[in-house]
């Protein structure tokens, strides 16, 4: 649904707290499905690729 998101956007999303959020993108990134686009350690965006890669067909 977001191919680009924050981690904010997420905590938002699935209505839990800063840290649980972070956690659940970590797993994410950890596993290669998302990754970190700003390189900073505050205010992260995160892009899903392969999805970003299938609309742009």
């Amino acid at each position: 649904m977001m191919p680009r998101f924050t981690i904010e956007r997420v905590r938002q999303q699935l209505d839990t707290s800063f840290p649980t959020a972070t956690a659940a993108v970590k797993v994410l990134e950890d596993l290669g499905i998302v990754t970190e686009m700003t390189g900073q350690k505050k205010n992260r965006s995160y892009s899903y690729q392969a999805y970003v890669e299938l609309l742009s067909k």
